[in-house]
């Protein structure tokens, strides 16, 4: 359950996007420094050089990508399966990925986009949910929001 939790949807997406940086400038200036060492300062190097940085960036771009939507297909799945809430009662798997959410928000690693700022006190939600206690209606209706096949969309951008 923790690959679909939110926090370790962007730790693996910005260590992705820093293995690929690396890797396109390593393999661009390779290309580059090559073409320089073959041809010398010509046309036919700046050829190379700028078809070499448009290759790269596009499978930079391609790449970032696939990865993003693998893993948004795969959250996708989990809520599509695993909610909404019912009878006011969460099922193991509901209460696993709503408090690694929340904890990843009450860290404080995310303030932008809080989906949990709907609810007044957000540590409460969090103790009820460890507890095991019934949601109010209230409660019911912010999380089946939050976990919503819609919300995915906005997880997507």
């Amino acid at each position: 359950m923790k690959e679909e939790s939110l926090q370790y949807i962007i730790y693996k997406r910005r260590d992705l996007k820093f293995k690929l940086k690396g890797q396109t400038i390593f393999l661009c200036a390779v290309t580059i420094i090559a073409s320089l060492i073959l041809n010398g300062v010509t046309r036919k190097t700046g050829i190379i050089s700028g078809s070499a940085f448009i290759v790269c960036l596009l499978a930079y771009i391609g790449v970032n990508s696939l990865h993003r939507k693998m893993i948004i297909a795969k959250r996708k799945a989990i809520i599509e399966t695993n909610f909404p809430i019912k009878n006011n009662v969460l099922t193991g798997v509901q209460q696993e990925l709503i408090l690694l959410d929340i904890d990843y928000f009450l860290n404080g690693s995310r303030q932008k986009n809080d989906p949990y700022s709907v609810f007044t006190d957000t540590a409460a939600l969090k103790s009820r949910i460890e507890e095991g206690e019934t949601l109010t209606n209230t409660e019911m209706k912010g999380l089946n929001g939050i976990y919503s096949v819609e919300s995915i969309k906005r997880l997507g951008r």
